[in-house]
């Protein structure tokens, strides 16, 4: 009995031993592929310049706002110098002067964003044509008066006769408007619309 049951017990340790050895040894199978899968893909990255679309629109229009600083530059350039007259008549009729240069730079900032946004919509019809050329001519015209007015105020310094020193002030009046009107410019008749409107006014400060 007892040769029974060693022997029944050997069977059992036997059995057990060949089914771990047999899980043990037994291979991974291979990863089951998907029908219609596909493996996954590597993205090359790409490197974007930011605004690389749009720098040479926003390149032509910095051009706008470059002619409209120049306009802006010439009005402060102009008040510096009149600050610089020690006659108080004289700096006051001056500076009646530079007031009206101030006067029309809302026609050349709307003149700008106008120009900006017909090149935003890709528009090159005459009209745009038209408001580049003024835009352009109207910092030419800002630059070119501020440097006769800074010329002039060299001269009254110069000047011991007030009354010659009010004449040069009454030829920078006589020069205004510098812009011909909107309806003017966008009609196309710019050149012969810039006509002198105050010739002749009496100069504050003057006798």
């Amino acid at each position: 009995m007892s040769g029974f049951v060693t022997h029944l017990i050997v069977a059992l340790l036997a059995g057990t031993l060949g089914a771990l050895l047999g899980m043990l040894l037994r291979p991974t199978p291979a990863p089951v592929a998907v029908p219609g899968g596909e493996p996954p893909r590597t993205v090359a990255r790409q490197h974007v310049d930011p605004g690389s679309g749009s720098r040479d629109r926003a390149g032509e229009r910095d051009t706008w706002r470059c002619e409209l600083a120049r306009c802006e530059q010439a009005v402060s350039r102009s008040a510096r110098a009149v600050d610089t007259v020690s006659s108080c008549p004289l700096r006051q009729g001056l500076r009646h002067v530079v007031h009206r240069m101030e006067a029309e730079l809302p026609t050349v900032r709307t003149l700008v964003e106008l120009g900006r946004e017909l090149d935003g919509q890709r528009r090159h019809d005459a009209t745009l044509l038209r408001v580049r050329r003024q835009v352009h001519a109207a910092a030419e015209e800002f630059t070119g008066f501020a440097d006769r007015l800074t010329a002039t105020v060299s001269e009254i310094a110069a000047e011991p006769d007030p009354a010659r020193a009010r004449e040069r002030i009454e030829a920078l009046r006589a020069c205004f408007p510098l812009l011909p009107a909107m309806s003017a410019i966008l009609d196309g008749r710019e050149a012969s619309s810039v006509e002198p409107t105050d010739e002749g006014q009496p100069l504050p400060g003057g006798p």
